[in-house]
């Protein structure tokens, strides 16, 4: 039997080497902790950190306030000081008063604008019925900034015997002394059980103005009265000249049902008619009311009712 040669015999190194992978991985790093020494250290140079900062910082803080509410710079010495802006009809008296400061000249003591609660007197300004809204503003060092957005007036309104103007939410407001509008007179409020329901009848009455005023005015109609206690139903009392004329809208195409109006109202106008109403609600078929006291006239008859409807 022949031996082999000792050289061809490979070693278990070699045999080790030939079976290890190309490419090794990256042994993991072994994270280093920080001894409680370092912890300790960081926890110390925080709280000096903290010490050396806070108590000036707060005793600052407390100079500051203490300045702030006890400085004559910083005080109302004078109605002048109250800046107002967006009033046209609330006077300056009014703001003033709402305030609770006096109207004019130097005030008896002084006021310090940081003790001034900026909501409280919001509240007191927003309970004058005129205004809407109300913003107030310090500015500095001693005065204060008012600025008004006052109600907008729709129509005029009869309460308890007065004249009074409303707004798109219902409230009521005083005719200024020198001012002048032009609105018809609204009625049929009362009728509303509550707000929410006066503001959509107000709502409604907006509506119809945009749609009809335009024309009405080209026209050469006036709305001197608009009737609101029916919901579903706005009436509408027009004059031209000295003819006084009440018509039914309803609630919706109120440009429409003008026109309507317009295109058979020459037509009533030749025959005679003594109208009281004219309904305009059934489409291009128009309902005439006559008035009951007028005698019987020859003419052109008025358009029958539609159905289930009759003349009055």
């Amino acid at each position: 039997m022949a031996v082999e040669d000792v050289d061809d015999i490979p070693l278990d190194d070699e045999v080790a080497s030939e079976r290890e992978p190309e490419f090794r991985r990256r042994p993991r790093a072994v994270p280093v902790r920080r001894g409680r020494l370092a912890r300790l250290k960081r926890a110390l140079r925080w709280g000096l950190g903290l010490v050396l900062i806070l108590p000036p910082m707060g005793y600052g803080g407390y100079r500051l306030a203490v300045f702030g509410f006890t400085s004559p710079h910083f005080m109302l010495t004078s109605a002048d000081d109250v800046l107002l802006a967006g009033n046209q009809y609330v006077s300056r008296e009014e703001v003033m008063n709402a305030l609770g400061l006096p109207s004019g000249g130097a005030l008896p003591y002084g006021m310090n604008i940081f003790k001034m609660s900026m909501d409280e007197k919001r509240r007191q300004l927003e309970s004058i019925p005129w205004v809407l809204s109300a913003t107030l503003t310090r500015a500095y060092p001693n005065r204060l900034a008012v600025h008004l957005v006052e109600r907008t007036p729709v129509a005029f309104l009869t309460f308890h015997g007065r004249v009074k103007l409303v707004d798109g939410e219902g409230v009521l407001l005083e005719k200024p002394e020198r001012a002048s509008f032009n609105f018809p007179v609204v009625t049929g409020l009362e009728a509303a059980s509550g707000r929410p329901e006066r503001v959509a009848r107000l709502s409604l009455y907006g509506a119809f103005l945009q749609e009809v005023t335009e024309d009405a005015a080209r026209a050469g109609w006036m709305i001197s009265e608009v009737d609101l206690a029916d919901s579903d139903d706005v009436k509408a009392t027009l004059a031209q000249a000295s003819e006084t004329l009440r018509l039914h809208f309803g609630r919706k195409r109120f440009r429409e049902r003008f026109r309507n109006f317009l295109t058979i109202w020459p037509e009533l106008r030749k025959a005679g008619h003594r109208i009281d109403s004219i309904d305009l609600r059934y489409g291009n078929q128009i309902v005439v009311n006559p008035q009951a006291e007028a005698p019987p006239q020859e003419g052109i008859p008025p358009a029958a009712p539609p159905p289930g409807t009759r003349e009055n």
